[in-house]
Formats: structure tokens, sequence, C-alpha cells
């Protein structure tokens, strides 16, 4: 019977059993008997910075008597991108941006280079280069380096390469994001000075939360007037996977997690929506039912009425609202942020979910009203948690107080 492999290193550095950087540069080598009792050396591949039970496991692995598998020297980086993202299930617009970032930024700087070759240090002189680029904004930075992270982990886990060079690296820092928070009155200005044809738009933004391709989606069977609740579970697209058209399409931003979502609506809204269907009548439209793992011209279709169109009656899009309406509105009205810039329709969101926090309604009530989860809640309006403590600091105490002693009666 063939005797198990031992990996050892012949060499006598004190630390040769240290593991990744600062370790041995000598690599593990192993014998193996085979039934005839024939002894054979070999050296394991790309075993420098593995320690002594990592080499091992490797030779675990194998059957007795026969030998590693092979592995890719001249592997690149650029080969082994497009692998992975031939293999990712991720949405049209997700895997449309894993593509630009290889595309246009990782293959550029990593593309011709080995998998094998790529080592530590030039991995954190990338991500120093990245935070001293003035033209590269911090969350741009941020989707690259996940997206190299990706690359890489998939190519440890499939053998590609026996070390990860991006382990326990920071990517590019990434400080906090501030987002534009309406005032009561610069939203009800923007309701009043949007054209009467489209004001609804921006009151769904700040009255219910609503996502932009989610209130271009809004269609008649979705408002319960007795409940006074809107029922969000469609959107309008137009990307590479609806071959850029304006398609509606019954899909969430977060589905397959959650498909729909609903939302109370203030009494105003409620009224204004009733206002504007009788004097403009929801249109007929074909919908895409979308099934999770299917593509868009794949999915059965169906037939909704949709709210919102435009002059030449086409469904309304992200466009033609923000450079023809939203824009121009807040240049109107003179409404910038601190570093004169316009705030955005994901703002009126924002705006949404930060007054509901403030208000005190639940984190977790407020995260199944916007589909957001708690965790992504909290990690994006932290600063809003924290001011609770003054909210409902005074309630936390009288909940834990000493209890006050019973009165004693004394008997007469």
């Amino acid at each position: 019977m063939a005797r198990k492999p031992t990996a050892y290193r012949r060499c006598d550095c004190p630390d040769q059993n240290r593991p990744k950087r600062g370790g041995c540069g000598h690599s593990w080598s192993y014998n193996l008997t085979n039934d005839e009792g024939k002894r054979t050396r070999a050296t394991i591949p790309e075993s420098v910075g593995l320690t002594q039970a990592q080499a091992q496991a490797v030779l675990d692995g194998m059957a007795p008597g026969v030998a590693l598998e092979p592995v890719e020297a001249n592997l690149t980086f650029r080969q082994w991108a497009a692998d992975w993202l031939s293999r990712r299930r991720a949405k049209g617009t997700t895997r449309e941006n894993y593509e630009i970032a290889i595309r246009l930024h990782l293959n550029p700087r990593w593309g011709n280079q080995r998998l094998r070759a790529i080592k530590r240090a030039q991995v954190e002189a990338w991500v120093h280069e990245m935070e001293a680029n003035e033209r590269i904004a911090n969350s741009t930075a941020e989707g690259h380096w996940k997206v190299f992270q990706m690359v890489i982990k998939d190519a440890l886990q499939n053998g590609k390469i026996t070390t990860n060079p991006t382990y326990e690296i920071d990517g590019p820092y990434v400080g906090e994001s501030t987002s534009y928070v309406f005032s009561p009155d610069e939203c009800w200005a923007i309701y009043d000075a949007f054209p009467e044809r489209y004001r609804i738009i921006p009151m769904l933004g700040f009255a219910c939360g609503t996502r932009q391709a989610e209130a271009f989606g809004v269609c008649d069977d979705v408002i319960d007037s007795g409940r006074s609740l809107l029922t969000l579970r469609r959107q309008v697209l137009r990307n590479k996977e609806t071959s850029h058209k304006r398609l509606l399409v019954d899909r969430l931003k977060t589905s397959p997690r959650l498909s729909s979502k609903d939302v109370p609506m203030p009494p105003y809204l409620l009224e204004a929506l009733q206002e504007y269907m009788e004097r403009y009548p929801p249109r007929a439209t074909e919908t895409v039912l979308w099934a999770h793992k299917k593509k868009i011209d794949d999915c059965k279709r169906g037939s909704a009425r949709a709210l919102f169109w435009t002059p030449r009656n086409y469904l309304l899009g992200r466009t033609s609202l923000n450079d023809g309406l939203w824009k121009p509105t807040l240049l109107k009205l003179g409404i910038k942020d601190e570093e004169g810039n316009l705030p955005t329709f994901h703002d009126l969101r924002h705006t949404f979910i930060s007054t509901c926090l403030q208000g005190g309604i639940p984190e977790h009530t407020v995260a199944a009203w916007v589909g957001d989860s708690v965790v992504e809640l909290r990690r994006t309006y932290s600063h809003l948690l924290k001011d609770h403590a003054e909210t409902h600091g005074a309630v936390a105490a009288s909940l834990t107080a000493r209890p006050k002693p019973p009165l004693v009666y004394n008997a007469a």
C-alpha cells in the first residue's frame, strides 16, 4: 500500500511555516512511495507562501500515486475574467457594469498579466494609484476593486492560483456617501413647478420613496384606494437587456429576493392620483412577465394600463424626465446642494427614508416599504439612527429605572 505523502521543506529557514507575506521563500516538497516501494520526490507548484498545513491539505486531496494537476502557467487575467463574466447570473444592468469595469479599467491594467504572477505588492500599489487619481471617483474605484476581487477569488476557488493576492488588503477608501434631503417646502415647490401632466412623479418619490423606474412603472391596478396602499411591482427599463427600448417589466430592482412591496399612500397622494387618472386616463401597454433565471426575450407577455406617457405616446423614461423636466425645474427654483450640484431624483427617496427614520418609524418597517434590507438601511442612514438616542433615550431610561418602593399606608 502506498504511503501517504508528507509536505516538507528542504531548507533551514526559521520562518518557513509563516503564511502569506513575510515567510520563507522556498516551495514545499513531498516524497511519494508507490506499491513497489519506489520513492519519488516532487515540488508542489505555487506553494511559496503556504503553511505546512495548507500544503499538506493539497496532498491529502490527491489519490495515491497521482501527480498534482498541472497549473495553467500562462493563463492571463483577461482570459479568466472573460470566463468569469460568461458564468455570471446577474441581471442585465449589473452584468453590464461588470463588463464595463473589466473592459475599460481592469484589462488595461491587468489583462496581459499572468494570473499566477500577480503579487500582493502590485495589488497594494494599484489601490494607492486609484486613491491618488483625482479623475476616478471613490465609488468608481470601489466598484473596480470589487470586480477585481471577485475574479481573483473565483480563480482561487477553481484552482487556477494557489494564493489570493487580494487577501487582507483594504480596497480604495470610500468616504461616507451624502445625499441631499429636501425640505417639505422644496418638495412641494418642485411639485408646483412641474408640468401638470408629470407632477405626480416627484410626489411618488417624496411621499412613498419610490425609485425613478418604479414611479414610471405605476399602473392603475397597483393603486388600492380602499386601503390607501401602493403596491410596487413593475418598473420601466431601458438597457442592453431590453435592446435599449423602454419596456414595462414586472420586476423590481430587488427581484427575486423581493418581487413586490406595499407602501402606504398619504391622503394627498391618493387624491392627486385619482384626479390625475380622471384627467389623463391610463393606457394599455405590453408588460414583460419576468421569471427568475430567464432572459427578457424568453419571458411571457401580459398587459397593464400605465399612467405616465410622453407626448409622442412612449413610456416615460429616465432621460426624458431628467433632462427635460427635472433639471430645468431645479435650476428654476435654485435648489442645489452644498457643492453647487443639482440633487437627483433618487434624493427624493432619501428624503422619504430620512423623514421616516427621524420621525421614529421602526427601521424594519421603513426597510419593508422601500425594499431595502435593514442592514443596508443601517449602513446608509446610520447618522440618522444615532439621533434616536436623543429621541428615545428618556423612554429607554424609564424602562430600566429602579422601581419606586410601594406606598405603605398606616392603619389608623
